[in-house]
């Protein structure tokens, strides 16, 4: 999560407050009294490049009782009452798996406000994020953009890697996007609108993958350095180098 939002969320949260976090076992949100993910207790921190716990130095409230192990996206309700908590969080979650409409319509159920965290789709379309042959994050299977109180999804495809007018930037392995474009935060307190943007003839997939690397090009600041030492950038360069010429 974003650490200046992660801050902003313990600042307005009363002391009473009932929080969830929501696919948060890789770094659980301190602040979360119950957590559901796929994830056991015992595998709390597994696969994260970067512990919200230690960043925030926030003692934790949730323990082993209340973690919950569920399949998320398996189309039953969650073991919670409706409205049972004041505030969701649902931090790089909803890029990953298979259905982020049904996660959000049970987030809006259980809970009375939330925030949700998702890459921009400025990094999904940037070559060299995880390497410089491939668009964004490997795993990820969703573009979304956040509208006026509305989330939309769309299937990331194939052909994305391959479409040079649809790549937004490419980035070698001393930079980056710049982090005021690479996430989309999302306050809500009301009911918001999500839907999965289908589109089955390839061609306009094509034309909107450009139209939207044309406009994000445009973005100010669109990239920074990487802040490493010089030692770190060159086994990056080395290792990108590598990936280009070596494929694998």
């Amino acid at each position: 999560m974003e650490l200046q939002n992660a801050r902003k969320i313990l600042s307005t949260l009363p002391p009473e407050a009932v929080v969830l976090d929501v696919g948060g076992g890789a770094s659980p949100f301190p602040r979360a009294n119950y957590v559901i993910d796929a994830m056991p207790f015992s595998k709390i921190g597994s696969g994260s490049d970067g512990n919200i716990h230690q960043k925030l130095n926030e003692p934790i409230r949730y323990n082993a009782d209340r973690w919950v192990q569920w399949d998320i996206c398996d189309r039953q309700r969650w073991p919670f009452e409706d409205k049972q908590f004041d505030f969701a969080i649902c931090s790089h979650v909803l890029e990953d798996i298979r259905d982020p409409i049904w996660v959000c319509s049970e987030i809006q159920r259980v809970s009375k406000a939330g925030y949700i965290e998702v890459p921009s789709r400025v990094v999904e379309q940037s070559k060299g994020v995880e390497n410089p042959r491939h668009a964004g994050y490997y795993h990820h299977r969703w573009l979304i953009t956040a509208g006026a109180n509305r989330l939309e999804f769309r299937h990331k495809p194939a052909m994305l890697h391959s479409l040079n007018r649809a790549i937004v930037a490419k980035l070698w392995a001393g930079r980056r996007i710049n982090p005021a474009h690479a996430i989309v935060p999302f306050f809500w307190d009301e009911p918001f609108e999500v839907v999965e943007v289908m589109e089955f003839d390839e061609r306009r997939v094509m034309e909107e993958l450009k139209q939207f690397a044309r406009s994000a090009r445009q973005l100010p600041a669109l990239t920074e350095r990487v802040p490493l030492t010089a030692g770190g950038r060159l086994k990056r360069n080395i290792f990108y180098l590598r990936l280009l010429v070596g494929g694998d």
